[in-house]
């Protein structure tokens, strides 16, 4: 997709814009959410890993992107995530300006708008942020999403259920329409793993979510081949707690599911799934398959 198309796909979801000084510009929903780009400016400026005000927590701190709740009082949504993309060196900053369309919190924000309108479950995106440093170079990218606190992630309920090989089954189970769901979007997201999924309480398709779409790449139509890839790569994940036997279960259904009857056909799906199955791939590997 073009870089154009992209830039309309972000600019229609976020009509408002919002410039700091020259410290940092946003893309938000409405003007209701400065308060909350302010509040993410300035702690991801004086973000040294230990202080951050009272209203802001650290969820997950990597290398490449660490990401915050925020709370707040002056919003109907009672808190917002934020995931942060530091360019930490100026290779990094001078590569952005060239990668952005596909990378980095831009990337994801468009990739994120496009599987809502291919019917994903995604968490709602809010707003897009650039932090600016010395030589108006961008040293920080930064999503504002929908916090799915009321979610759990696939990985956290099968450590729980761990010693319930029934249980853990069941949980899988109700993975299968999320990633036909992906098929069906012509979706090829190499992010996916067990953590990429997060179930709410019930049974109920509706609570059920899908999250990073950083890498994630979509095509006109769906792809068996992409299919048994995502799944294949998503049961990798699982094999810590699961037995193979759960696994080849959980598989059958999926096909089942997308009703691939013939024994040739299904046998060569199979094969594939365990090809991905047992297989290390690059990333540009990975983003090939189609």
């Amino acid at each position: 997709m073009f870089s154009s198309s992209r830039r309309t796909i972000l600019k229609k979801a976020l009509r408002f814009k919002y410039n700091d000084s020259l410290k940092s510009r946003w893309w938000l929903i409405d003007n209701n959410l400065i308060p909350i780009a302010q509040s993410i400016a300035s702690a991801v400026d004086k973000f040294n890993g230990s202080f951050l005000p009272d209203n802001i927590e650290i969820i997950k701190n990597e290398d490449r992107r660490f990401i915050l709740r925020i709370d707040s009082s002056q919003s109907v949504e009672k808190s917002f995530i934020a995931k942060v993309f530091p360019l930490c060196c100026l290779r990094h900053r001078l590569k952005y300006h060239r990668m952005k369309y596909k990378r980095f919190a831009f990337g994801e924000a468009v990739n994120l708008l496009i599987a809502a309108e291919r019917g994903l479950n995604v968490p709602m995106v809010y707003g897009y942020g650039r932090i600016y440093g010395s030589s108006f170079l961008i040293k920080t990218d930064v999503l504002l999403l929908e916090d799915l606190a009321d979610q759990t992630a696939v990985d956290k309920l099968l450590e729980l259920n761990s010693n319930d090989q029934k249980k853990c089954a069941k949980i899988l189970e109700r993975t299968i329409p999320i990633i036909i769901g992906l098929y069906k979007a012509g979706c090829n997201n190499i992010g996916f793993n067990t953590g990429a999924i997060m179930l709410g309480d019930g049974n109920s398709a509706k609570n059920d979510f899908i999250l990073d779409f950083e890498y994630a790449e979509f095509h006109d139509k769906p792809s068996l081949e992409v299919l048994m890839f995502e799944a294949a790569n998503f049961a990798k994940y699982c094999r810590r707690w699961l037995t193979e036997q759960t696994i080849n279960e959980w598989r059958a259904k999926l096909l089942d599911a997308i009703e691939i009857g013939d024994d040739v056909k299904r046998g060569n799906l199979i094969e594939r799934f365990n090809y991905y199955f047992n297989s290390r791939l690059s990333r540009k590997e990975r983003l090939k398959i189609y």
